[in-house]
């Protein structure tokens, strides 16, 4: 993909709202354990809030996909920043005035996950409607890579400074950051849309599921990818301070360089894509993958830790970006809503279950052991995507639509 290719006006604000909400996201999820933090109980207050951020991706995910089909897709990324910047305008107020409780913490961190949940679903099946075919890698990519920058580049160290500056500031600043975004989608031209003559239901987007070989491929690796990414994610602390005898204090940039193989591989995803098939690159993907995690758990060395690090960043984000495209050329586009969120469902129960079974491994072997199993389950999934993902000829559009598929 070279610089010359333009994507349009209408992704261009899609692109430029997603940075904005981005960034207010990851001001937001800063200052929530901040605020946290100061609680009694801490410990639990914690882990409640961060459970109940990550619960609306599980739960909502179908009920959002079939509203994607239903409704107007750009006013649906209006509503969820408006939605968003109501409860942070609430948030604000109640840390202004010290009434902020663990319960209003929780529900806050919860809401915002809803509101984040309605867009990702939305803009994912809106991108196949304001870009060509040939142009999904691409236009992934550069979401991906202003999402990730974003959300973990500039918000992060916003919110802390905001928050050590006055502790209300970080909600005022992320509400607006949704005000912002709203604005710049209003302007977008709406894409043709033609509300289904049926209320939609998850039928038709199952049988297209289980009619689709090239899904299904897909889904089970990133069943595996996800389960496998959670558990070493969670336990990432501990192998930085415990196994690599880093400090509390280094913890963030080994984060950081985490973040910077995922911006990298959105900028580059488009050019590589233009190189290697969907296949090559999806199993290129996941052996880099493989090979990061397996490094981890091997390794004592902090420089070759944080090379890992980075690679584990770029081909966590270059695998979702291809079959991300994979998926939006094969399912309808009346489809799309519904079947992404039977995929991310899938995927947020494989992050469940991978978080809390590796926390139970890690306890009767060591995170380390965690973080090499991980890279050995997905040798497998490598296997499976080489012998039944189809070639990318034979990854073309799914005819039809939901009536058609039902």
């Amino acid at each position: 993909m070279t610089g010359s290719v333009r994507l349009g006006g209408s992704f261009r604000s899609l692109w430029l709202a997603s940075a904005a909400s981005a960034v207010g996201t990851g001001v937001t999820i800063t200052a929530l354990p901040l605020v946290a933090r100061g609680s009694d109980e801490s410990e639990l207050v914690l882990g409640v809030v961060s459970a109940a951020g990550l619960l609306p991706g599980l739960l909502f995910a179908l009920p959002t996909g079939l509203l994607a089909d239903r409704h107007d897709r750009k006013r649906l990324l209006i509503v969820s920043d408006l939605g968003r910047a109501v409860v942070l305008l609430v948030a604000t107020v109640l840390v202004f005035t010290e009434t902020v409780g663990p319960i209003a913490l929780a529900l806050i961190a919860f809401l915002i996950g809803v509101g984040e949940t309605l867009y990702i679903g939305s803009a994912q099946a809106l991108v196949p409607m304001v870009v060509t075919d040939d142009q999904l890698d691409h236009a992934n990519g550069r979401l991906q890579a202003a999402e990730d920058t974003s959300r973990e580049f500039i918000g992060p160290p916003l919110g802390s400074l905001l928050y050590a500056l006055v502790a209300w500031i970080p909600f005022l600043a992320d509400a607006v950051s949704y005000l912002i975004s709203a604005s710049l989608l209003s302007r977008m031209p709406s894409p043709p849309h033609e509300p289904p003559v049926e209320t939609p239901s998850l039928a038709p987007a199952w049988a297209l599921f289980r009619s689709s070989r090239a899904l299904k491929v897909v889904a089970s690796a990133l069943l595996v990818l996800s389960f496998s990414g959670a558990a070493v994610l969670a336990l990432l602390v501990l192998i930085v301070r415990d196994e690599l005898g880093v400090g509390d204090a280094w913890y963030g940039p080994f984060i950081a360089v985490l973040a910077l193989g995922s911006t990298l591989a959105g900028v580059s995803a488009g050019r590589l894509r233009r190189l290697m098939s969907a296949k090559s690159s999806l199993v290129t993907a996941i052996a880099l993958n493989a090979w990061s995690y397996m490094l981890l758990g091997l390794t004592d060395d902090w420089i070759i830790a944080l090379g890992a690090l980075l690679v584990w960043g770029f081909s966590v984000t270059y695998g979702l970006v291809v079959s991300l495209g994979i998926r939006q050329r094969i399912i309808p586009s009346d489809l799309l809503g519904r079947t992404m969120g039977l995929f991310r469902t899938g995927v947020g129960a494989g992050a469940v279950l991978g978080a809390l079974g590796g926390g139970v491994l890690a306890r009767a072997t060591s995170a380390t052991t965690v973080a090499t199993i991980a890279g050995l389950v997905q040798l497998p999934v490598i296997l499976l995507v080489l012998v039944g993902l189809p070639r990318d000829e034979l990854l073309t559009p799914a005819a039809g639509s939901a009536d058609a598929v039902s």
